[in-house]
């Protein structure tokens, strides 16, 4: 390999992990699961995260929020955010999360569950 595309492909890779994005990685409940009524939500993502710029924001089937409070960080995982929900019952319910990383890039998404009766 010459040297010119090594210092291509090295720059490529500093520059893809320097402009990263926090991705969702994980959810509980999961995208489109059918579970019992959940207290929580929590997230996981790809990359650090400024919490104080992130959100989520779980909505009942007529659009009411159940979640409780603002979404906060999980202890001890700097890749992760819960909320804390109201009492929901049995139905459908949509999940809108945005994510703000450390180095301040913002992604958004949503995905539904369903919690059974």
């Amino acid at each position: 390999m010459s040297r010119r595309l090594g210092l291509t492909l090295a720059f490529a890779l500093a520059t893809s992990q320097a402009f990263a994005h926090a991705h969702l990685k994980t959810a509980s409940p999961a995208e489109g699961a059918t579970v019992a009524a959940p207290t929580e939500i929590t997230l996981g993502f790809t990359e650090e995260l400024e919490v104080k710029l992130s959100s989520i924001t779980v909505k009942d089937a007529r659009g009411g929020v159940v979640s409780a409070a603002p979404a906060e960080a999980v202890p001890g995982d700097r890749k992760a955010l819960k909320v804390r929900l109201k009492p929901v019952s049995p139905g459908a319910y949509s999940v809108e999360w945005a994510a703000t990383s450390v180095d301040t890039h913002r992604v958004t998404g949503q995905y539904r569950f369903t919690v059974r009766p």
